[in-house]
């Protein structure tokens, strides 16, 4: 009888066993479905971010582009306003020369001095405007070329 009782023992530890192991591996493969289920989740949350994160360097990238095109404009208007305004200089000097009383500085040194200091300085502009391809035109008596020329205003000329 004891060695019954000893088999008896024996087969129901080895069906608890048993049934431990079957119990352990079904949750052991809850757990690996669980897991799967957990990465698929984090494969899809990282495709988003991913995608997120591409539409925002490109959002940087074309706002890098359009911010150095303005300040490229920007720089280009500020010139071209600084340009307008020294070439109502350069035409003041011109004026300058052109009505310059000639027989009054050829009596004086000193106002000799100072008429050639005045064709002097128009000059030096006058190069450093042609430097930047800044260049006097002459529209008198010619026709309106929209290339070169820039309407203000118009008014009817009476040989035409």
């Amino acid at each position: 009888m004891a060695t019954e009782n000893s088999q008896n023992d024996q087969e129901n530890f080895e069906d608890q066993t048993s049934n431990e192991n079957i119990n352990d591996q079904n949750d052991s493969q809850e757990e690996i479905d669980s897991l799967k289920q957990k990465n698929a989740d984090l494969e899809v949350i990282i495709g988003d971010l991913n995608k997120k994160l591409l539409i925002r360097a490109a959002d940087i990238e074309n706002l890098r582009k359009r911010h150095k095109e303005e300040i490229e404009k920007s720089h280009k208007y500020a010139i071209s306003n600084f340009a307008a305004d020294i070439t109502i200089v350069s035409e003041q000097l011109f004026l300058a020369e052109e009505n310059m009383p000639k027989e009054e500085i050829a009596k004086s040194e000193k106002t000799q001095n100072f008429a050639d200091a005045v064709i002097m300085t128009k000059n030096e502009l006058l190069k450093t405007l042609e430097k930047y391809q800044i260049n006097r035109i002459y529209p008198l008596n010619q026709k309106f070329d929209h290339n070169l020329h820039e309407a203000i205003s118009r008014i009817k000329d009476e040989g035409e």
